[in-house]
């Protein structure tokens, strides 16, 4: 069984800016981790053309393609994603990146694609996980605080599970 803490991991956001990675990523791809911010996802693909491919995949949650570091070896890697977006609405790719043959325990593309919506509670503000995109913009309450505001129903309701 592959250890997850030996994948390389990163964020990029919708732009294709590097948010950040863990240290297995900066060394596959030769960077210091104070410097990811300022390079973007198309610096790590060997055709930039599979990036635009890969962000605009809504079926596939893994991707095979030829990354390259930053010497210019360029190398065959299977990329697993899944897209996040976070309380700001932004949309952010959480990314593990192995190379070909380096384990067969990631996921294949026929892998269902996963998505994550985050919303804020309007009454203390915490995270609160959605199901769609539309339910991220409309008014929203964790637990607690629908607890509080309408305690017959959400108690009755708890009772009837």
């Amino acid at each position: 069984m592959m250890n997850t803490i030996d994948l390389a991991y990163f964020e990029v956001n919708e732009h294709g800016r590097l948010l950040s990675g863990n240290r297995r990523f900066c060394r596959m791809f030769g960077f210091e981790p104070s410097e990811l911010q300022w390079h973007y996802v198309t610096d790590l693909y060997r055709y930039v053309s599979d990036w635009e491919k890969f962000r605009n995949d809504t079926v596939n949650s893994s991707f095979n393609t030829r990354m390259r570091n930053r010497r210019g070896r360029s190398f065959e890697c299977c990329i697993v994603r899944e897209i996040v977006q976070n309380a700001d609405g932004e949309i952010i790719f959480r990314n593990t990146v192995r190379r070909v043959g380096e384990g067969s325990n990631v996921e294949t593309q026929t892998t269902p694609l996963s998505m994550v919506f985050l919303a804020k509670c309007a009454d203390c503000g915490a995270q609160i996980r959605v199901t769609s995109v539309a339910e991220a913009r409309l008014r929203m309450l964790c637990n607690q605080c629908a607890a509080k505001a309408f305690p017959e129903a959400f108690y009755r309701k708890s009772a009837e599970v």
